[in-house]
């Protein structure tokens, strides 16, 4: 299965034609790195209480990412893209070899105008990690389509409506499994600038969205998710997210921004409003050096107690599909060496603050890699 996921992928890119037109264009990029992760079973430390499995200690790593991209016009009014990529990390330290993973992933976007600015979009995502495990994995599969209409208005703004549904399969157990409707609603602003042009100094967006997650396990009460009655309920969230950024895009680019996410849950432990603020840039340094960063600061408060910890037999799952309630640091560095190569570093920090409480979570990683690509 996981042989044939991958195969349909590489066919999907190489099936691409590349350059047949003069609209084509396309990217191939190969990144081959090693970089230490000091957590990579990316547990959480509860105060006064052993962790309930053993944990794998910290490790080195290779990591491979494969990707590739072709968007082309299509006739006057239309335009597709698509996307893929394959990833893989293989641990060396053994007690971390059940963190090895394998990640397919592709995508694909097709715009078509149907009246003056206006324009009617349609677009698919496909996930998929196969974690060697066997205990805890974060072994998932993601599938969403989705339908939306664009809106321009003057030179500069744009409003963007679409749904569509999303399946989302968590292999390990599929009490997290679950499906459902989204819906979203996006404004886009550039000043001083022309939207189709994509010429700015400065860029706002905005937008609301509503994932309907209907699970396949049942609803948890503050005891247990078994079945306690005739007709237990399923779980069933309504996820919330709002958010608006502002970026400047210039010789250097420099964005900020915030979020809501708010999740109306009928299980207990599920339900939560998080805040979520972020700061990142892109600054070219001498020597063609080029510096990112970003900062996410996170900080969630749960509607109902949580549970610290439990007896892996009680009947709870101590697992979660949400790997979203982490603040971050991520800065990163590259250099070309040649047309067509580049080297670089990466080093990410994964943190529970500000987040108070009895939980801690703290995970880093540090990579160096070098790139090969191709452009046209």
């Amino acid at each position: 299965m996981r042989l044939t996921l991958t195969l349909v992928v590489l066919t999907l890119l190489c099936a691409c034609p590349w350059a047949r037109a003069d609209s084509d264009r396309h990217e191939l990029r190969v990144e081959l790195g090693t970089e230490y992760d000091s957590n990579p079973d990316r547990a959480e430390q509860v105060a006064n209480y052993p962790p309930p499995l053993p944990q794998a200690g910290p490790s080195p790593l290779v990591r491979l990412v494969a990707s590739g991209n072709w968007a082309s016009a299509l006739g006057q009014k239309g335009a597709l893209a698509l996307s893929g990529a394959v990833a893989g990390k293989r641990f060396f330290e053994q007690d971390a070899r059940g963190d090895d993973v394998l990640i397919v992933q592709a995508g694909a976007n097709g715009t078509l105008r149907v009246a003056g600015r206006t324009v009617l979009g349609m677009a698919g995502s496909y996930y998929d990690a196969f974690q060697r495990g066997p205990v805890d994995r974060r072994d998932f599969r993601s599938l969403a389509p989705a339908l939306r209409i664009e809106q321009g208005f003057a030179r500069a703004a744009q409003l963007a409506l679409g749904g569509g549904y999303r399946w989302f399969t968590f292999k390990s157990d599929d009490s997290f499994s679950f499906a459902g409707p989204t819906a979203f609603l996006t404004a886009r602003q550039m000043f001083p600038g022309n939207l189709e042009r994509g010429e700015a100094d400065w860029e706002w967006t905005a937008g609301a969205s509503l994932e309907w997650r209907g699970f396949d396990g049942l609803a948890c009460t503050s005891v247990t998710c078994a079945a306690d009655s005739a007709s237990p309920p399923h779980r069933l969230d309504r996820f919330w997210v709002s958010h608006i950024e502002l970026t400047r895009t210039t010789t250097f680019l420099l964005g900020a921004g915030a979020a809501l996410h708010i999740n109306q849950s009928n299980s207990y432990g599920e339900g939560l409003v998080r805040g979520v603020f972020h700061l990142r840039a892109v600054v070219p340094l001498p020597w063609a050096i080029s510096l990112s960063s970003r900062a996410d600061l996170m900080a969630t408060h749960y509607w109902n107690s949580q549970v610290l910890a439990q007896d892996p037999n009680a009947g709870t799952p101590l697992v979660s599909i949400e790997d979203e309630n982490r603040s971050t640091l991520r800065i990163e560095v590259a250099r070309p060496l040649a047309q067509g190569f580049e080297i670089g570093a990466r080093y990410i920090l994964y943190t529970s603050f500000p987040s108070g409480g009895s939980v801690d979570y703290r995970r880093q990683t540090a990579l160096l890699y070098l790139a090969v690509f191709d452009e046209r």
